[in-house]
């Protein structure tokens, strides 16, 4: 766009000018209570929006998927010092004037601003005091010191189709180059990005889009037709679904199993069943059943039966060990086509909770909370502003959303503490965005959680 090199141009002379200066907003004293709080709700650290970093309608974006789009949610990184986040101007579907700010985490003060305008996307986590990103066509890698700004820019070995960080290590993928056909996995660092090691797989469809995922201490390269579980220490291929037992995508559990969802070969779109996949590769639970159950929060209980489908599995019985209907939709006589199949596939649960599924159906307009153990509905009632889950302190959920951020208890549904989120910006908020709940450096209660959302990102501090 035209405006990106006047744009660079005037951020780099502001942050050469005011490089170490704060914030000129005051955070309160640490752990102050938030105005409106119930419960024993955490306190307030900090709380910025877009206008205190002097650009009054601007937004905040989650780095990690980068600039190019307008990609509606809100986020951030931390290494528990500096926390970056992305701020730029929606422009109609665009997201233009983006930079990468860094944020001392003690009192919110900007530490640097760095022209973000063509970055793709940037890993989870920093690696070696930086975070790194990828930029232009994928082509170049882009790294910004925490603590001073100082950035670089190198060129890639290869075009890059996916980056993500984990463990002090870089992770990409690229496709496959003219004349193979097998797209490759590299674990490096940000200067020479297979400087451990390279693996290719055996995909059925090696120039499809591909998503690259190091979450809960396990690796997996979806090609939308296979999916591959990689070991993140040596790269070495741990299972695979792959034709004639084609996967359409895999997430991982906080304990590492992985749920996956099982298609056609022929038409990815088609779904076939679901299983639960083992870190070792051995299948927990199956089920032909059509319904997939997606948690966004995954943190099941070692010793409850495995939420699938439409019931709980115990292995290594292969049969549920209960059913509920209650956990997928019912599809109205007059509805077909698209909208059926959506409906038919499609779960409830929105999180696992220990041993407590939660699940929301909109068309109820009900939220409830099901006991894995024995498939029975724990509570039940009137939904709420729509939320998910970001925390689990023993049966307290932390609950958030545009308008919520709030902790329940899981087993009873009663609310625990509650945060109006007004209180944290009073500019309004578009409830098409998404916003970020995270904790900072461990899942505990004591450590310092950010909740970001398009117009304010704050650091909630236990009282």
């Amino acid at each position: 766009m035209t405006r990106r090199l006047q744009f660079a141009a005037a951020v780099l002379a502001a942050s050469l000018a005011c490089a170490s200066c704060a914030t000129e907003k005051q955070p309160p004293p640490p752990g102050t209570p938030v105005d409106g709080a119930t419960g024993a709700a955490p306190g307030l650290g900090w709380t910025l929006s877009p206008s205190d970093l002097d650009v009054p309608d601007g937004q905040f974006r989650d780095p990690v998927r980068g600039s190019r789009t307008d990609s509606m949610q809100s986020g951030s990184i931390t290494d528990g010092s500096t926390v970056v986040t992305l701020l730029g101007r929606p422009n109609g579907r665009e997201y233009v004037d983006a930079s990468l700010v860094g944020l001392d985490i003690a009192d919110g003060a900007e530490r640097w601003r760095v022209p973000a305008d063509d970055v793709i996307g940037c890993g989870e986590e920093f690696v070696d005091g930086q975070i790194v990103c990828y930029r232009g066509s994928g082509s170049e890698i882009l790294t910004v010191d925490g603590e001073s700004g100082e950035s670089t820019t190198r060129d890639a070995a290869f075009p890059i189709t996916n980056l993500t960080t984990a463990g002090g290590h870089v992770y990409t993928s690229h496709a496959a180059a003219d004349g193979d056909d097998k797209p490759t996995v590299s674990r490096g660092t940000a200067d020479d990005l297979d400087a451990d090691w390279s693996v290719q797989f055996d995909s059925a469809n090696p120039q499809s889009v591909s998503t690259l995922h190091t979450e809960n201490g396990i690796g997996l390269f979806d090609d939308d037709h296979g999916l591959f579980a990689f070991d993140l220490d040596t790269g070495d291929n741990l299972w695979s679904r792959t034709a004639p037992d084609c996967a359409r995508s895999g997430t991982a559990s906080l304990d590492g199993r992985v749920r996956v969802t099982r298609t056609d070969c022929s038409d990815p779109s088609s779904i076939t069943g679901s299983e639960v996949v083992n870190t070792d590769g051995s299948v927990l639970a199956a089920t032909d059943s059509v319904t997939v159950q997606q948690p966004t929060f995954d943190a099941p209980s070692e010793a409850d039966p495995v939420l699938l489908g439409t019931g709980g599995y115990l292995p290594p019985n292969p049969d549920p060990v209960w059913t509920n209907d209650d956990l997928v939709w019912a599809v109205p006589a007059d509805i077909s086509g698209p909208a059926a199949r959506f409906l038919e596939t499609n779960g409830l649960a929105y999180a696992v909770a220990g041993s407590v599924a939660l699940l929301r159906n909109n068309d109820t307009a009900t939220e409830s909370g099901i006991d894995l153990d024995t498939g029975s509905v724990l509570w039940s009632r009137e939904a709420g502003r729509f939320a998910e889950v970001g925390a689990l302190d023993g049966d307290v959920a932390t609950l958030f959303g545009p308008e919520v951020l709030r902790g329940i208890d899981v087993r009873t549904g009663n609310t625990v503490w509650d945060i109006p989120t007004t209180a944290l910006d009073d500019e309004g908020i578009d409830l098409q965005s998404w916003p970020m709940f995270d904790r900072v450096g461990a899942d505990s209660i004591d450590t310092d959680s950010i909740y970001c959302r398009a117009l304010s990102i704050s650091i909630l501090r236990k009282t």
